[in-house]
């Protein structure tokens, strides 16, 4: 196993009905001060009763509130840098961010613009030979998620846009972490298959990019990996096909934050090719982080397969085959022999099961054409390359590789 670091996670008080306690927790925790700073949707905002609820817990336990209801699907930097000004105009003490991940790494950037005083594009600008600077400190942050898949929650990261030159990267700092973290697994109950298709696609893409692209000296992250994958799978495609009972939601939501939690990483390496080459359809034409992901996946699978046969033999044989025996779940399923067939079967069930819970949809459907091609693999390569000519994968990904997988997923 190689050599890791892993910094802990926030604590986290998860549960049904533990939303309607926010207030309470959230006091007696003691470190969170007086007057919370709630960052939230404006389309979450404008559907919800959250909002009004959680502002109503906090009063109840001696904390005022100010609510900005003004981020994106995804967050802006004007966004950000508006919130951080009005988060210290009316003297907060601490950032809640409430909804999906982009209020939730909202709510970070925020946290920390306000105590450094800077706007937020200055942590994330790294190319063109610029120097991004660095995150001193933040404010506390609480995070309370309504809708798995992102791990924000549980996350050292925050993704911003530039609405203006449409690029989307991502900073990270310790300072960042989430002080505390309340899952309430009834916040399911609001959520469309649609919306649970890209959850789903989002937190199996946090377990699965590194399981491929890494090595294969860690088999305890491994077998980690493995599980919580066909948990994954199995509970989607349950709530999905309307065959339930309801407490998939519990197990939806505590995978979601496993998969963000670095347990599933550590000892092996690994990068997130499949995050770097989604990020340019969200900036320019705003594609659902992830149903981006779900789009493209199968499509980065079939090029990297013959280049990490017994990483995708092995996902096959412990996850693949072990769930079709129990649930006949993949209808692209077949008994393998040897390596590369099962390799290759484990990328069909993979992406027939994307497709058949409505994670894959053709970019074609969000306005992208064969002309936009070229900016999107430029983006990719320009903001995570990290001055390379490609991006690090068993198969190294350039420029017209890029361009492949883009143009198969059309």
């Amino acid at each position: 196993m190689d050599d890791f670091f892993l910094d802990g996670m926030p604590p986290v008080f998860f549960g049904r009905k533990k939303f309607q306690e926010a207030g309470a927790i959230i006091s007696e925790s003691g470190k969170f001060g007086k007057k919370a700073f709630i960052v939230t949707g404006y389309v979450f905002a404008s559907r919800s009763h959250a909002t009004a609820r959680l502002v109503e817990s906090l009063a109840a336990a001696g904390i005022g509130s100010v609510v900005y209801p003004c981020i994106s699907p995804n967050p802006a930097a004007s966004e950000i840098d508006s919130g951080a000004k009005s988060f210290i105009e009316n003297g907060c003490d601490f950032t809640i961010g409430l909804g999906g991940g982009s209020p939730i790494d909202a709510a970070k950037a925020i946290a920390a613009c306000a105590a450094c005083k800077r706007p937020v594009w200055e942590f994330i600008d790294s190319w063109n030979g610029k120097q991004p600077s660095q995150v001193e400190r933040a404010f506390p942050i609480v995070a309370i998620p309504t809708r798995f898949g992102s791990g924000a929650e549980v996350s050292a990261f925050s993704v911003v846009t530039n609405a203006y030159s449409f690029e989307k990267s991502v900073f990270a700092s310790a300072h960042i972490m989430p002080s505390l973290a309340i899952i309430d697994p009834d916040f399911g109950a609001t959520l469309s298959d649609m919306d649970i298709a890209a959850g789903a696609a989002d937190a199996l893409s946090h377990l699965l990019e590194t399981y491929f692209t890494g090595s294969p000296s860690s088999p305890v992250a491994d077998s980690l990996t493995e599980c919580l994958a066909e948990e994954l799978i199995r509970c989607a495609a349950t709530k999905i096909f309307g065959a339930g009972d309801g407490s998939e939601m519990d197990d939806l939501f505590y995978i979601s934050a496993l998969a963000l939690t670095g347990v599933t990483h550590v000892g092996r390496g690994g990068d997130f090719p499949l995050h770097d080459i989604e990020h340019p359809l969200s900036a320019r034409f705003g594609v659902p982080h992830g149903i981006g992901l779900g789009a493209l996946m199968p499509h980065l699978m079939s090029f990297t397969c013959s280049y990490a046969t017994s990483r995708f033999a092995r996902f096959y044989r412990r996850t693949i085959a072990r769930l079709q025996g129990e649930m006949k779940i993949f209808r692209r399923f077949r008994e393998c022999g040897d390596d590369e067939d099962a390799a290759a079967n484990a990328v069909e069930c993979l992406a027939g099961f994307l497709e058949d819970i409505g994670a894959c949809i053709k970019l074609s459907k969000y306005g992208i054409a064969e002309a936009d091609l070229a900016v999107l693999a430029d983006d990719a390569l320009r903001l995570y390359a990290h001055g390379e000519m490609y991006l690090p994968n068993p198969r190294q990904l350039r420029y017209s590789d890029i361009m492949d997988i883009y143009r198969a997923a059309l």
